[in-house]
């Protein structure tokens, strides 16, 4: 597991901000004297609008020329490394940082907010002493906050253009899963990944947590909804198929939990002969599969990867398959009697010669959701 490096941190004086702000405004006008930028952007503008932001960062990254006498080192050197230490003593990294940041504050309060905010009038009831009550009529203020929890907690690890697109996404993540995460935000670096965190509730997390262990950083990374995989499983059963599949256990994982009612009447030896497998075959292949003894699984699965070659993933992952050919298959190997070695001969001659049809049949198929 490898997360982004945040910049060191540095506690930045008064006087190296307004240095960075003037330095800012400065580039600014820069790139609209080249027509790089658009005359009318602002200043507010750049830190309160992500894409404003996102395309002032690739402007520089992409045509560096016009600052080079203001994003400069002590010396004067222009300075185009995210390492580099600019005349302000602070490097080009921390510079990004504190403008990703600020311009994130800003979007998350507003994304955040609470309808507006107004005064509802409430009837309360207290006791006084033992047996008396008291009735009054109080006002509170309802709305219009922002979650201040959230908000922080997010821009401890704002730090990279790339994460600005992702403000309207990572604006919906709750506070408990932003807490649960932590650092691990800086995996989630594409909108499919934030919407995987989406449906996890912190129980499944911490649950999730508690099964991976050491391992929950790196399942995390490689696919956010294989948490909710993780979190139905025994912990002898995680391990068993942790160890069996490998770093394609969070593939695995991550599969609907329809999937692994299927999966939990295989024994383990019968789910070692089908490996990797389990990470693509669909439910009702699996099902139909399962019709086989361990020997017959074996060898029909092995004739089928070298049969339908690269394409077996989408083959066995189509629920189609099952009805349409491998029931076909499985029945005439049902009371086939012939040691493994010649039954895996037997296999693999059957699926070469049907392989050309697979391919048209599933040519023709409908697109399958992910399974």
């Amino acid at each position: 597991m490898q997360l982004p490096e945040l910049p060191p941190s540095v506690e930045m004086t008064s006087d190296q901000k307004k240095g960075i702000i003037d330095g800012v405004k400065r580039a600014m006008e820069a790139y609209q004297a080249s027509g790089d930028l658009s005359a009318g952007v602002t200043y507010a503008d750049l830190i309160h609008d992500p894409d404003v932001l996102y395309g002032f960062i690739q402007t520089f990254k992409k045509t560096p020329g016009p600052l080079a006498a203001i994003v400069a080192d002590a010396e004067g050197n222009p300075v185009t490394s995210p390492e580099g230490v600019l005349s302000c003593g602070v490097t080009l990294a921390q510079v990004q940082q504190l403008l990703v940041k600020t311009c994130s504050r800003y979007f998350l309060e507003q994304a955040t907010k609470g309808d507006v905010e107004t005064t509802v009038t409430e009837t309360r009831t207290s006791k006084k002493f033992i047996f008396f009550t008291k009735t009054e009529t109080v006002e509170r203020k309802v709305g219009g906050g922002f979650d201040e929890r959230k908000v922080r907690e997010i821009c401890r690890f704002m730090a990279f253009d790339w994460q600005l697109p992702l403000l309207i996404d990572l604006a919906q993540l709750t506070t408990v899963q932003v807490l649960e995460i932590e650092d691990l935000i800086l995996s989630l670096d594409s909108r499919e990944k934030i919407h995987a965190v989406y449906p996890l509730e912190q129980a499944t997390i911490k649950k999730a947590k508690q099964l991976a262990g050491d391992d929950f950083g790196e399942a995390f990374c490689a696919n956010p909804a294989s948490l909710a995989g993780i979190a139905q499983w025994s912990p002898d059963l995680y391990g068993f198929y942790r160890k069996l599949l490998g770093d394609k256990a969070w593939r695995f994982f991550a599969r609907p939990k329809q999937f692994f009612m299927s999966v939990a009447s295989l024994d383990k030896p019968m789910a070692s002969v089908y490996g990797e497998v389990l990470c693509y075959i669909s439910s009702e292949s699996l099902e139909e599969m399962q019709r086989l003894n361990i020997d017959k699984a074996d060898v029909l699965c092995e004739a089928m990867k070298k049969a339908f070659g690269p394409k077996v993933e989408a083959i066995l992952g189509h629920p189609n398959f099952a009805k349409d050919v491998l029931r076909k298959l499985v029945e005439s190997m049902l009371h086939i009697q012939q040691e493994k070695a010649q039954l895996a001969i037997s296999a693999q001659l059957t699926c070469k010669s049907i392989a050309a049809q697979v391919m048209d049949w599933l040519s023709k198929q409908p697109p399958v959701k992910n399974r």
